[in-house]
């Protein structure tokens, strides 16, 4: 059992590096979050990323169990989409395709800015949660999408850079303001500790942090 610090992330100062110009890739559960009707994938993601200033060169894969590209969007191309109906092996998939795009980034990443965008819910899957905030931790900026109903103990959302609403990436863009967003994981924090507060030596590292199996 081990313990993730949330204070590894400052919401207080702006980032140090500048990840505006750097490329994202995209990593999207078509069955968690389904892509509105009358919308296109490539369509929200753009407008997203460029409203949030993101200017750099975008790649995205999608995972689900029914391909969700209308005729004119593949014509365009450049998306993968990763054909998977199982919720564990989409995860795992996604995970794996996560850290094979962030080993093929140009390195150092603080001197080659790179964004990695999730859309999947992460059910109790705390390895996918833990390898996020690692990666946000090895200078790759992390911009997660949360459920709209997100409850402190479904204990899935990493301390990550930047995050948005499910709502907001189908309206206005706008992402979570950092004061909201680091309540959400202190109230996160807290829920864990209570869960083990008979346990003395645990509950002292939940105080700072999120327990992991």
């Amino acid at each position: 059992m081990s313990v993730v610090d949330f204070s590894s992330v400052d919401f207080s100062f702006p980032l140090d590096t500048d990840y505006s110009a750097g490329k994202t890739g995209v990593f999207w559960d078509v069955n968690d979050f389904p892509v509105p009707d009358g919308r296109g994938i490539r369509e929200i993601v753009e407008f997203v990323l460029r409203e949030n200033g993101y200017t750099g060169e975008i790649s995205i894969t999608v995972y689900g169990d029914k391909d969700p590209f209308s005729a004119e969007e593949a014509a365009k191309g450049g998306f993968t989409f990763v054909q998977r109906s199982d919720e564990y092996w989409r995860i795992n998939d996604m995970l794996l395709d996560i850290a094979l795009w962030a080993v093929n980034s140009p390195y150092p990443p603080d001197r080659n800015p790179a964004n990695v965008m999730v859309l999947a819910k992460n059910k109790e899957n705390t390895d996918f949660v833990n390898f996020l905030e690692d990666l946000n931790n090895q200078d790759f900026n992390v911009l997660l999408v949360v459920p709209d109903d997100v409850k402190p103990e479904d204990v899935n959302v990493p301390p990550v850079n930047v995050a948005w609403y499910w709502k907001s990436i189908q309206g206005d863009g706008k992402p979570i303001p950092q004061k909201e967003f680091r309540v959400l994981l202190d109230q996160q924090r807290d829920y864990l500790r209570s869960l083990y507060k008979d346990d003395d030596d645990v509950a002292e590292g939940v105080c700072d942090g999120c327990l992991n199996d």
